[in-house]
């Protein structure tokens, strides 16, 4: 079947007219509760069962009628153009998303059929993206931290990108960790001994853990130089961003104290982490 939504398409793609308004969030509030039943509809059917006998013809046409007649018409192909035609608008409008994420049922019907039908599947990611949200970063071996407010960002690519001018840090020299990373003693193992906690920049954002009510990762020293010219996930997805609050070291220092579960001293440990942009 063909990937409802090129992912490697260039450039952004046109939004339906209006598809930016409130106006339009509003007026997509019936069509996504329909989409919402056919997704449930089509979850719960069973296939069907026929009760033929195994007959066969020996003229080869008369067989190729009777296995044409078999054949039951793609319940899925209805279903897929239903849903694609609500994707663009919902990447053009975080209005439309979130409606779509206030639909009660439609994203746990879309994650239900994402493994037979890869237009649920581009539906259910689309709705998993986590806008609206605060990232607190965390640089525990410079003592340096930020709040973002994101919206739109799709993976963790989109957030490293975020992260390098926020925290006045060069892309190519970081390593974005889950906080399950940090030490007892606020420290991170150094290069790949942290592998198992590296966030990775295809990885959906949504990965990234919550703790506290916001979303939380630690930034690095890279063992490897991150992959961050990947494909947009979503071609002509905005993504915004607004630095809330720039956190001191002790600021740092408290976060850090929070996530791994002990005091930690003010001042930056011994061969601490600087890779600042020139």
């Amino acid at each position: 079947m063909i990937d409802s939504f090129n992912r490697r398409a260039a450039g952004p793609v046109p939004p339906p007219e209006g598809a930016a308004t409130a106006d339009a969030a509003f007026a997509a509030r019936p069509r996504l509760a329909r989409l919402r039943d056919a997704l449930v509809r089509t979850a719960r059917a069973k296939p069907p069962r026929w009760g033929e006998p195994a007959v066969f013809f020996f003229d080869p046409t008369r067989q190729a009628e009777l296995d044409a007649a078999r054949q039951p018409p793609d319940p899925l192909a209805e279903l897929t153009a239903l849903i694609t035609a609500e994707l663009f608008t919902l990447v053009a409008s975080v209005e439309v998303r979130r409606v779509g994420r206030a639909t009660d049922g439609l994203r746990a019907a879309a994650d239900l059929l994402a493994p037979r039908l890869p237009a649920a599947r581009d539906l259910a990611e689309l709705l998993a993206i986590p806008d609206d949200e605060v990232f607190l970063a965390l640089a525990p071996l410079d003592r340096v931290g930020v709040r973002l407010h994101v919206r739109g960002a799709a993976n963790v690519a989109d957030l490293h990108r975020l992260l390098a001018p926020a925290l006045g840090l060069a892309q190519s020299q970081f390593q974005l960790l889950a906080p399950a990373a940090v030490r007892p003693d606020g420290t991170l193992p150094s290069g790949f001994a942290a592998c198992d906690h590296w966030l990775w920049p295809t990885q959906p954002l949504c990965a990234v853990p919550r703790l506290g009510g916001e979303r939380v990762v630690v930034v690095g020293p890279a063992a490897v130089r991150p992959a961050l010219d990947i494909d947009p996930r979503f071609p002509g997805l905005a993504v915004e961003c607004e630095a809330l609050q720039t956190l001191t070291a002790a600021q740092t220092a408290e976060a850090v104290a929070k996530v791994c579960g002990a005091p930690l001293p003010l001042a930056v440990p011994v061969g601490a982490f600087v890779a600042r942009a020139a």
